[in-house]
């Protein structure tokens, strides 16, 4: 029992309350915004509250179990987790139940679960690991192309069952800020943004109809409208909202149901229109406060597997955030990305707190090693210390004992080399204590 409360009281003391706390009020906030939003549906907003609150608790949970896992000890099975999410993701060409227009839940009853929005945290553990095994060797270009067939496998993975192709472009934005903040060359970012552009042309035919629809529109309203009526009425929303909104209950695009997937996809419509510029920014400085502070814990971490686990989760949460808003907005393609903490879905909430429950971990062990005076591990290192790190490898294969005979032999050798020309010697004094004039140096 005892130590049962001393485990607990250094949980506590270790825990990142900011994170939590910011999280929890999203969540709240996005609970008010739920049940704004689905109060004028049939059936009420009792069912997507109890949902959603399950949602939460199950996360939370979730949360604090992952926080408690030292995730670089697990890292050496990131080859069986990697298969796992690759197989978990083709699981749905059997098992997959299609829901607006992909085939990308699965369903166990009345709970649907969405493998892409859980295989990026997956992704982010394996894809960390990765780049730690190739981080003397990151700029070569046998190092890049297991990398990328890393990344590849898991977007064939997403795609081939699915046909969703912005479900699997966080994984791109993410292993993108991974292997940055890793330390790999710019000049990779600009040939690999010459390769981006060359091959659109190719892209561009394997898209559908719908998803080729959803980028043209944002130049052409009239080449898709029933696509772009849903970004107007969700612009009219935050329009009419202004600066304090129409209040709650109240927004007329929320309330007569003009808005789509209100609660989900266009969550930020709703705060757009009842709370209005204000409670658009609060949004906004809430998640950049997570996205922030997690980036901090990245920067800080004591290992490169967690600074680079700490970075993925920071960039799946800013890719999700901006690709929200600006579709929200008109000003980004719809996606089916949700807002994240905010938006309703079993899913995306739990994800987001397991996410943070990685984060955590890595603060949590950050705080203990400053609590025992341990000095910080490993930073994160680029292919110039190579060289160094293969010569320490090869100093440390070496017996002590013939060690210590090599600093023998060097020293006798810098002996031999050393010839004294000069040798000082003490003044003569008389015997009545006065120095011998006679005598000098020589």
């Amino acid at each position: 029992m005892q130590h049962l409360k001393e485990k607990m009281s250094r949980y506590f003391r270790t825990m990142d309350y900011f994170l939590l706390l910011i999280a929890l009020f999203c969540s709240a906030f996005g609970m008010v915004l739920i049940y704004s939003a689905t109060h004028s549906l049939d059936g009420g907003s009792t069912r997507y509250m109890v949902i959603q609150g399950l949602a939460i608790v199950l996360g939370l949970i979730g949360f604090v179990i992952v926080s408690c896992v030292d995730l670089e000890k697990l890292a050496g099975w990131w080859r069986i987790v990697l298969v796992v999410n690759v197989l978990f993701q083709l699981s749905l060409i059997l098992f997959g139940y299609e829901d607006g227009g992909n085939k990308s839940w699965l369903r166990f009853g009345g709970i649907g679960i969405q493998p892409a929005e859980l295989g990026k945290l997956l992704f982010i553990f394996t894809f960390a690991k990765h780049i730690n095994l190739l981080r003397y060797r990151l700029n070569r270009v046998r190092s890049l192309l297991m990398l990328g067939a890393h990344l590849l496998a898991i977007m064939a993975a997403i795609i081939l069952p699915s046909h969703d192709v912005g479900m699997s472009l966080p994984y791109v934005f993410i292993a993108v800020l991974m292997l940055f903040s890793a330390g790999l060359s710019l000049k990779w970012f600009a040939g690999g943004a010459i390769l981006a552009c060359a091959a659109v042309p190719i892209l561009w035919q394997v898209l559908s109809s719908i998803q080729k629809n959803r980028i043209l529109v944002l130049f052409d309203p009239t080449i898709a409208p029933d696509t772009y009526w849903q970004q107007e009425q969700s612009r009219i929303a935050i329009g009419s909202g202004k600066l304090f909104g129409t209040g709650f209950l109240q927004g007329n695009q929320t309330q007569n149901n003009m808005l789509p997937e209100k609660q989900t996809d266009f969550i930020f419509g709703v705060a757009g229109e009842e709370w209005g510029l204000v409670g658009c920014m609060v949004i906004v400085i809430a998640l950049m406060a997570l996205i922030f502070r997690t980036f901090f814990i990245a920067y800080h971490a004591h290992g490169q597997i967690s600074s680079l686990i700490c970075v993925g989760v920071g960039s799946m949460m800013l890719f999700q955030t901006y690709e929200n808003i600006f579709m929200c907005l008109g000003i980004g393609p719809v996606m089916g990305l949700t807002l994240p903490f905010f938006s309703y879905g079993g899913s995306s909430i739990a994800t987001m707190y397991l996410a943070l429950g990685m984060v955590v971990s890595v603060s949590r062990r950050e705080k203990t090693r400053r609590l025992k005076g341990l000095p910080a591990g490993e930073h994160l290192v680029s292919e110039e210390a190579e060289r160094l790190g293969e010569k320490r490898s090869n100093e440390t294969a070496v017996p002590l004992r013939q060690q210590l005979q090599q600093l023998g032999d060097r020293a006798k050798d810098l002996k031999s080399r050393v010839k004294i020309d000069w040798v000082p010697q003490k003044k003569k004094k008389d015997s009545s204590g006065k120095r011998d004039e006679n005598s000098g140096d020589k």
